[in-house]
């Protein structure tokens, strides 16, 4: 056998070093590509640590799981961090939350969202410097947008550094879409009052009042701005708005990121909370939706359940779908917890304000019944039975709720219109007038006492309870409108006149007081003015016989 040559030995040698660099190659890329799937990146050391899913609800753990998992495998992701860290925050996990913002903010250093979201922990926890200090960089990072510079500003006010909030308000004024006009020059005016600027006051608030009516702190800056300037006059048209309007407080600008986060939460105690400031600044859509979500995270909590249904009632209780609803969420509300009545007789007391139809009232009163041993039932009872028409067992359960309570005012005021309607009016005057004693700041029974004196033509009384009612409330238009009519059946023309026409200030669309109007000008032989009233009431009521049969025999 012929032996092998030394060359012959050096390239075998060095073809399988080849072949063995080429294997070695392949493997630590293989190895590379196994672990780059199999093996999550490196995490900084400040990444937050999950908490305990397990005792958490399906839907917040999957949520939860999912995005820890998601900013793991992408820990150089400012969107996958920051995500998690708003899932936290909006899910009670603050401390996770602020470990997840600073490494987004860290890889992002020029996304404000990270920033801003830092802020809003601060807030949440009540860390007032902390909040004001990222909100500056917020500002500095996004120099428009109106959350962060209206609460800098708020900051700056707070502060008394008049100069600088009044800067931040300016451009919050000037940021896209003009959605933070009305806090911005709320901001400008209360800067304005501050400085005693009374008519800058009226620059910033005077525009305010005709674009935002229902919002009343534009309105008490201005009545203040012309009492200073000596406007008396100005003032008292302004208080006379306030008085006779329904309002809110200047509500909270348009926040994307706190809408967000509200979206992302499962935590039933923010829900509940953000549903509470929607319903107060008149969404109440959002709200019950909110509320809702709210009634999933934790079904067994009865003030969610309660707060559906009093929202329900006091919004849409001339819907019976919605009265159905919110008949349920009050009993749902009533058997996670039967020992705390509270929201069932709050409820019953709203029922009633409006007609209900039947069967609901039926429903109502199936939830009073098994309360009917409770000395405070009776009174909520007779509501039920009054509903329905049940003269006798109204007025039985009346009797009882004033045997059980000699002061409740309400339930005297409630016997008098029972017996009123039953026809013993003088028995019902001596209750109504009993309730008026035992408060004379009882407008209800004032009213219902002096409407009743006048049905038994006792018109100087009836009047005279009828002007201590507009002595409390001056601008109350049924007031006014009884009031009218009274002084017509009397044959006081110019005095019926005037009451129809104050009334009409406030509550311009009544057929009855344009009628009443129309008649007392027809009267003063002012015909002209008297159809102008007549036809409005017609076009208000199109079936209203009485307005059409006068404005017939005015026209021929």
């Amino acid at each position: 056998m012929k032996p092998e040559s030394q060359d012959e030995e050096r390239s075998f040698n060095r073809a399988g070093l080849l072949q063995l660099a080429g294997l070695a190659a392949v493997l630590a890329l293989s190895t590379w590509v196994l672990v780059s799937f199999l093996l999550p990146p490196g995490l900084p050391e400040d990444f937050p640590k999950l908490p305990d899913v397990q005792s958490m609800g399906p839907r917040l753990r999957e949520m939860l799981t999912g995005a820890d998992k998601d900013a793991r495998r992408h820990p150089g992701s400012a969107e996958s961090v920051g995500k998690l860290g708003m899932v936290y925050q909006a899910n009670q996990y603050p401390e996770q939350a602020a470990g997840a913002y600073r490494i987004a903010a860290r890889l992002a250093p020029g996304d404000y969202r990270w920033v801003y979201c830092q802020s809003t922990l601060a807030e949440e926890s009540g860390n007032e410097k902390a909040e004001f200090d990222l909100l500056q960089r917020t500002v500095r990072l996004k120099h428009d947008y109106a959350p962060a510079l209206l609460k800098l500003a708020d900051g700056f006010f707070k502060q008394d550094t008049l100069g600088e909030a009044a800067h931040e308000y300016e451009l919050a004024a000037r940021s896209p879409g003009g959605e933070a006009a009305l806090q911005a020059g709320f901001g400008q005016a209360r800067i304005a009052a501050r400085r005693e600027d009374w008519s800058q006051v009226i620059a910033y608030a005077g525009p305010l009042v005709r674009s935002y009516p229902s919002v009343r702190p534009p309105y008490q800056l201005l009545e203040k701005a012309y009492e200073a300037l000596g406007q008396a006059d100005k003032a008292n048209e302004v208080r006379d708005a306030i008085l006779s309007g329904k309002f809110t407080d200047v509500p909270p600008p348009k926040d994307a990121i706190h809408d967000q986060l509200t979206d992302l939460s499962y935590s039933s105690t923010r829900l509940l909370k953000e549903a509470g400031v929607e319903s107060r600044f008149g969404h109440q859509d959002r709200a019950i939706q909110v509320a809702h979500r709210a009634a999933d995270a934790d079904p067994g909590d009865p003030d969610i359940h309660n707060f559906i249904a009093r929202t329900l009632l006091t919004f849409y209780g001339e819907k019976p779908e919605a009265v159905d609803e919110a008949l349920t969420q009050l009993g749902e509300c009533l058997r996670l917890k039967p020992d705390d009545l509270t929201p069932l007789w709050g409820f019953a007391n709203d029922f009633f304000e409006k007609p209900k139809p039947g069967g609901s009232v039926e429903r109502l009163r199936a939830l009073l019944r098994p309360q009917a041993g409770r000395a405070d039932s009776h009174f909520y009872l007779g509501l039920a039975a009054d509903a329905q028409g049940e003269t006798p067992e109204a007025v039985a359960e009346y009797r009882a709720a004033i045997q059980n309570d000699p002061k409740n005012s309400g339930a005297f005021n409630k016997l008098g219109l029972v017996l009123d309607k039953a026809g013993k009016f003088d028995e019902s005057i001596s209750y109504l007038q009993k309730s008026v004693q035992l408060d004379p700041m009882n407008t209800v029974a004032r009213f219902n006492l002096g409407v009743v004196l006048m049905q038994r033509g006792n018109y100087g009384q009836g009047l005279q309870q009828l002007g201590e009612v507009l002595k409390l409330k001056p601008h109350d238009p049924a007031t006014n409108f009884c009031m009218g009519f009274a002084y017509l059946f009397s044959q006081k023309t110019d005095l019926a006149a005037a009451k129809f026409r104050e009334g009409l200030r406030y509550k311009p669309d009544d057929p009855e007081a344009h009628y009443g109007l129309g008649s007392a000008l027809s009267m003063q032989h002012q015909r002209d003015d008297a159809v102008k009233e007549l036809r409005e009431a017609v076009r208000l009521r199109p079936n209203y016989p009485e307005a059409r049969e006068l404005l017939h025999r005015l026209d021929h």
